[in-house]
């Protein structure tokens, strides 16, 4: 079986995702078949995919016309012998939707990575998605999706399934830094207790309610911060300056709020932080909350049902969804347990990549 991956992911790290990607890409050649992937941009883990033997085409399809995308997607199945092609992100599903029929022998599996949008009715939201399954029960399209709530909203598609992510421990590393080495990379104080929260899509993720939790625990204790990734490399982006402003009204550039810059070795950055919060208002299944249970952090998370698996982690701690009173709360317990024994390993193990990649070739297989 010829597989191509059809990835539109262009992050400067590499991820859990493309990490990902490689160990099932292994795990493939190792059951004798092939693996090829397409990405929209050439970043620094192009070169560990090359490394490990897999054919890496650069295409990005960002204003290029819907049959001109299918051109280059048929180019490459033809030059590929591609028997299926798995999709991430969106990338050529329209292109794959206008012109199914000149690759009907191709087997296609969508990749579905999101929950459902912010600020939209839920219920037009599911509405949306059963009537694309209509369109991809007739296109024969098969739905692989991380939000297990979402499966079901597939009405009219026989073959769908729910799959949570996987956990790669592998980066685009040499070495992985210690926790006090991270933690001088990143500024810190021996003295600072740091909560920190991953927010690429700051009012999903909930960062007006951290900042909020954050800033009523300091109250008590000074010494607590909270470092973000996502919303600007050392200083708050334009966007987040707006965003924090309007929606907490706190100032963006109160010295406690502090802000990172992109981290491959994320692993590290779990080490070096004292609580993970995910504050989110709607979560597929979050990478962040996996990496920092590996790294036995205490996490804080919002009690929403895409990061309720979480609950089986010894060392969570669940609040209201939109209380910063009672994310602040949860967050003087995390710290106060702070790092300890903890079942970390068994929910690693139960979601670990290796898990995640024959739940995936199984389907490629009853596909």
């Amino acid at each position: 079986m010829n597989v191509l991956i059809a990835a539109n992911y262009g992050a400067d790290k590499s991820g859990n995702f493309i990490a990902s990607l490689i160990s099932l890409g292994r795990k493939l050649r190792e059951n004798g078949d092939k693996v090829f992937f397409v990405f929209p941009k050439a970043t620094s883990w192009i070169e560990w995919i090359e490394k490990e033997g897999f054919d890496a085409t650069i295409f990005d399809p960002e204003g290029v016309a819907t049959d001109a995308q299918f051109d280059k997607l048929f180019e490459l199945i033809n030059k590929y012998k591609i028997d299926l092609i798995h999709i991430h992100f969106g990338m050529f599903r329209q292109a794959i939707l206008a012109n199914r029929k000149r690759i009907k022998s191709v087997k296609v599996v969508l990749h579905d990575h999101m929950d459902y949008y912010v600020g939209t009715n839920i219920f037009l939201q599911r509405c949306g998605f059963i009537a694309y399954s209509l369109v991809y029960a007739l296109k024969k399209i098969n739905v692989i999706t991380v939000c297990k709530r979402k499966r079901d909203n597939y009405l009219f598609l026989k073959n769908k399934w729910f799959i949570p992510n996987g956990l790669s421990l592998e980066r685009f590393l040499d070495h992985s830094m210690t926790r006090d080495e991270c933690r001088k990379q990143l500024g810190l104080k021996n003295s600072e207790k740091v909560c920190f929260l991953l927010g690429w899509d700051l009012k999903r993720k909930g960062l007006d309610t951290a900042l909020k939790a954050v800033k009523k625990c300091r109250e008590t204790d000074e010494n607590i911060i909270l470092g973000i990734i996502g919303a600007g490399q050392g200083e708050p982006t334009e966007f987040a300056k707006s965003f924090i402003t309007n929606e907490t009204g706190i100032d963006p550039n109160e010295p406690w709020i502090r802000y990172f810059n992109d981290q491959e070795d994320m692993f590290a950055v779990h080490r070096a932080i004292d609580v993970y919060i995910s504050a989110s208002r709607q979560e597929a299944f979050s990478y962040g909350i996996l990496e920092s249970i590996s790294q036995n952090t205490p996490i804080v998370v919002s009690d929403i049902p895409g990061t309720y698996w979480s609950s089986q982690y010894d060392n969570s701690h669940f609040f209201s969804v939109e209380s910063p009173d009672d994310c602040a709360k949860a967050i003087f317990e995390a710290l106060e347990q702070g790092r300890r024994e903890t079942n970390s390993l068994e929910v690693v193990e139960k979601y670990s990549v290796d898990n995640w990649c024959k739940e995936i070739i199984d389907i490629y297989t009853r596909v």
